[in-house]
Order: structure tokens, then C-alpha cells, then sequence
């Protein structure tokens, strides 16, 4: 069923599947748990992200789904952020409906 897909990743070369990687966990990480830091902390985090993704590149290598987890992560992360759009939407809306 997925077959195209497994194809489709195992098709990139390593900096390909490591750049993947990279951006679908710097997402995860702005989207939960960045916080504002100085310029050199937040080059440190970044460097940090990266090292931990090398090891997560190699863990793709072996067979591990890494990709898809990180796939499903960022849309269920998308749709808890559209929830609470939402929900903030419609009380505002009931705020303003009562005053």
C-alpha cells in the first residue's frame, strides 16, 4: 500500500534524507517547545537539533520509520492548531455576541 512511499524515501541520498529530517523535527521543536532565546542559544539549539538528526538519519537507514513518524507529528501538531484557532474563534465570537 505504502510501497511508492518506502521507495520515495529510501530513494534520497543521506543529506537529502537528513535536510527531511532536519526541517520535519525544527518544525516539531519551533511548534512545541522553542521559546525565545539570544541568537547564540538559539544557534546552539539548532546545532544540538542537528546532531540528535544524524542519529535519526542513521536510525531511517536501519529500517525504522522516522520519516512517517515525524510526517504524522507535524500534521497532528497542525490540527491541534487549528482546533484552538477555532475554538478561540468561536468564544470570541460568543464575547462579543454578549457584550
Amino acid at each position: 500500500m505504502l510501497a511508492w512511499f518506502n521507495e520515495w524515501l529510501h530513494s534520497h541520498s543521506f543529506a537529502g534524507t537528513f535536510l527531511v529530517i532536519f526541517v520535519l523535527t525544527a518544525v516539531v521543536y519551533k511548534a512545541v517547545f522553542a521559546v525565545r532565546l539570544p541568537v547564540l542559544k538559539t544557534v546552539l539549539v539548532y546545532l544540538s537539533l542537528g546532531a540528535g538528526c544524524l542519529l535519526l538519519t542513521l536510525f531511517h537507514y536501519m529500517e525504522l520509520p522516522i520519516i512517517p513518524v515525524l510526517m504524522v507529528t507535524v500534521l497532528l501538531l497542525a490540527l491541534a492548531r487549528i482546533r484552538l484557532y477555532l475554538i478561540g474563534k468561536k468564544e470570541k465570537r460568543s464575547i462579543q455576541d454578549e457584550g
